[in-house]
């Protein structure tokens, strides 16, 4: 797996991919419940790190293996 701009447009190891869904998910909740209970900070703060998360996971690619 490797980091790099061009592999935005590659397709996401699925595993990455389970793992940064299940987050942003889990982010979307946790900041519901935290607004709900008067933390809009906390939310807020939240929300904005699953999101950049979200975003940078889409940066992984796997590696380019030949397999002969």
């Amino acid at each position: 797996m490797k980091f790099s701009w061009k592999g935005y447009w590659k397709p996401t190891p699925k595993n990455v991919r389970k793992a940064a869904d299940s987050l942003l998910g889990a982010a979307t909740l946790a900041s519901t419940f935290g607004y709900v209970y008067d933390h809009p900070k906390f939310s807020i703060t939240l929300m904005i790190i699953s999101v950049i998360t979200k975003i940078v996971s889409n940066f992984l690619s796997e590696d380019d293996v030949v397999n002969y």
